[in-house]
């Protein structure tokens, strides 16, 4: 199944074969990187492999510069343009150019002020249907208009190597609807997440976090998931982001 078009901006398909001819210099290398991990039979991540293999995944960028403006388009024209396939799970890969020298807690800074800006420049209202605390198990970042779950892939992940795909930090928007049919309690998601779990035991050196759990359960927040430690520890005890 071929990957859909977006017009307009700068949101290219992870899966063709050339880099995006505006791209900066440091692209072509982090996205070799970054598809060989996801491409690997036993990487974890049944749906960011899925959507690499379907030509569903997107790839967008953010320059040594740090201007995150371009980003917010990118965003945008994404689910503009994929709003239309339900039915099909795309994914968006952001990708922030190398740091080297940044440590764990810095990629966490650099990752939470992205969505705040993303939130802070939002062209839309926050949905009705998402609640507006982070404390609430049914929250979820938002943007555009559409509820997503957001987590960040970072180098420093060394431990939870499924975590680390590439010398830069990458943040991936899965919209809602790609885990249509397939929630938690459905039987097919519960398959789905068996099967991650075995995985992951095989592919990193520690236990699956304890702050990852279903959408909607009460006993779990669903920011706590995003950009979590390379040990069993909480980086944070409240939400950075400001709603």
């Amino acid at each position: 199944m071929a990957g859909i078009e977006i017009p307009g901006q700068r949101v290219f398909r992870v899966a063709a074969p050339d880099p995006p001819a505006d791209g900066p210099d440091w692209l072509p290398a982090v996205l070799d990187r970054f598809r060989t991990n996801l491409a690997d039979p036993g990487y974890p991540c049944n749906f960011g492999r899925y959507a690499l293999q379907h030509d569903e995944l997107y790839g967008s960028w953010v320059d040594r510069d740090g201007d995150l403006d371009p980003l917010r388009g990118d965003l945008a024209a994404f689910l503009d343009g994929t709003r239309p396939y339900p039915r099909r799970r795309m994914v968006l890969a952001a990708f922030l150019a190398p740091e080297p020298a940044t440590d764990h807690a810095g990629h966490g800074r650099r990752f939470w002020s992205t969505l705040q800006f993303l939130h802070d420049h939002d062209d839309r209202p926050w949905p009705a249907d998402i609640p507006a605390a982070p404390s609430d198990a049914h929250w979820e970042f938002s943007y555009h208009g559409t509820p997503m779950f957001v987590f960040a892939a970072a180098p420093t992940h060394r431990a939870r190597r499924s975590r680390n795909l590439g010398p830069g930090l990458v943040l991936l928007f899965q919209p809602r609807n790609v885990f249509a049919g397939i929630e938690g309690g459905t039987r097919a998601g519960t398959k789905a997440r068996r099967n991650i779990r075995r995985d992951l035991a095989a592919w990193d050196t520690v236990d699956p976090h304890p702050s990852m759990g279903d959408y909607g359960d009460p006993s779990n927040y669903e920011w706590t998931q995003y950009y979590i430690a390379d040990d069993a520890s909480a980086l944070h005890r409240s939400c950075p982001l400001r709603i």
